[in-house]
């Protein structure tokens, strides 16, 4: 379940984030890739420049939904200001991406004081508002 693979991920990002500081050769790093291999079920870290930041075994996939688990996992270190880095150059995005790097999904988006956790979320509130300034103009 997902609380197994919390962890897991937490570890993942932050272990990926120190190998990118630890890198002689880093300048700024505006995105991360992940890449779930799911032959061998590993997740894989990306920088920009698609250099391997991480390597992390998952447990069984048929129990969770990756995509939603990450989006969480995310928005929890973008709360606890883990990107908040001066290495990390904004607007900076994690994305899920698919063996020949094309995204897949935008799972977290910061920029300065703005955090865009999931286009769905954003879509229903644009509906609301909507709805709202029909209601108003009436």
């Amino acid at each position: 379940m997902s609380k197994q693979l919390i962890p897991i991920l937490e570890i993942a990002i932050k272990e990926s984030l120190k190998n990118y500081e630890a890198r002689e050769d880093r300048n700024s790093l505006g995105d991360l890739y992940l890449f779930h291999d799911t032959e061998d079920n590993l997740l894989v870290v990306y920088d920009d420049t698609d250099q391997v930041l991480n390597k992390v075994q998952l447990p069984d996939e048929r129990f969770f939904n990756l995509a939603h688990t990450l989006r969480q996992v995310l928005q929890q270190a973008g709360k606890e200001k883990l990107f908040d880095r001066s290495y990390i150059e904004k607007p900076f995005t994690v994305s899920l991406i698919d063996k020949d790097f094309v995204v897949l999904e935008e799972l977290f988006f910061l920029d300065d004081n703005t955090i865009k956790i999931d286009d769905v979320l954003w879509t229903n509130i644009e509906k609301d508002l909507d709805t709202f300034l029909e209601h108003l103009l009436q």
